[in-house]
């Protein structure tokens, strides 16, 4: 299908999940953190689900699939998530999923990654997007597999299982590039086997990092979510990736916004979540060019801020 008149890199708002805010916020005190945002009457704070679209020379690439639209192990998340949007998204871009030709997870929490898979009209779940190759860390998967008793809820066999039996499956276990100028690094702390994804595209470098800061408030590393497999690491984790955020001038998401960020507004952001400042002025991202391919317009410049419940390359 033509590619042109298509942004190369689109991020999406697949879902939004209502968590409890001590599960989201973790050991920081709710005094703090309802400063930031308001919790319902049953303590729920509403958290975004993201992907990410990336037109590339080599084929469509797909950066986590969302909860997909599988039913629900548990009736609790009918009440707590919304339907996945992936499919209409996808469809108002005239993209079908034979279409996506690499599908990397950052982690395989169901949340994540069930709309790895779906159900056939007659019954069976196969791998939703039938030309992809699927870029798994092997310890997600390990994990994913053999669930931890903390963390058995989180997982679902058939985002998986499908995936193996068809030989789409491809495992990294460090720095790879994935194709040509998309990258995932691995970013400990969220689940093992947590990675993030990094895309060039001519001097800008785009960072999609998962679980990583699921609202602006998880910027600062005394801010960790409860379900993290090991709070420590995703602190050391997040200094390290800001630090190199700054140096190299990356545009991040998510960060509990719909939108790019700067690597600069970074600590002003992180200081106004935790109510320290002023929400910091926005600024228009880098734009740059489409693969050389066919012609593309620039990634729009960002939008007025709406704060809501983001390693390095080798050279």
């Amino acid at each position: 299908m033509g590619k042109a008149a298509k942004p190369y890199i689109r991020l999406l708002r697949v879902s939004t999940t209502r968590l409890d805010g001590g599960t989201v916020f973790g050991a920081t005190a709710k005094q703090i953190w309802e400063r930031f945002v308001s919790p319902d009457r049953q303590n729920r704070v509403s958290v975004g689900n993201y992907s990410l679209l990336i037109d590339h020379p080599d084929g469509w690439v797909l950066v986590n699939t969302g909860p997909g639209d599988k039913p629900p192990l548990s009736l609790d998340l009918v009440r707590t998530r919304s339907r996945s949007s992936m499919a209409r998204e996808l469809k108002q871009i005239g993209l079908m999923p034979k279409d996506i030709a690499v599908v990397i997870q950052t982690d395989l929490f169901s949340e994540y990654a069930g709309g790895c898979t779906h159900f056939t009209s007659s019954g069976r779940v196969l791998p939703t997007f039938p030309n992809a190759r699927y870029i798994v860390h092997k310890d997600a998967l390990e994990e994913a597999m053999r669930p931890s008793r903390r963390n058995r809820k989180q997982y679902r066999a058939d985002d998986v299982e499908p995936l193996l039996d068809s030989g789409q499956l491809e495992l990294v276990d460090s720095t790879t590039e994935v194709c040509s100028g998309v990258w995932v690094e691995p970013a400990a702390g969220p689940t093992p086997g947590h990675q993030i994804v990094l895309c060039q595209q001519g001097k800008a470098t785009y960072a999609f990092l998962g679980m990583l800061v699921p609202t602006s408030m998880h910027l600062s590393p005394t801010v960790n979510a409860a379900y993290d497999w090991n709070p420590e690491a995703t602190a050391r984790t997040k200094v390290e990736v800001k630090r190199q955020a700054v140096l190299e001038s990356w545009l991040v998401a998510p960060v509990g916004r719909d939108e790019w960020v700067r690597a600069s507004q970074l600590e002003s952001l992180e200081a106004f979540s935790l109510g320290r400042t002023a929400l910091p002025e926005p600024t228009k991202p880098r734009r740059v060019a489409a693969p050389a391919r066919k012609a593309a317009p620039a990634v729009p410049a960002a939008s007025e801020p709406v704060v809501t419940p983001a390693a390095r390359v080798p050279a």
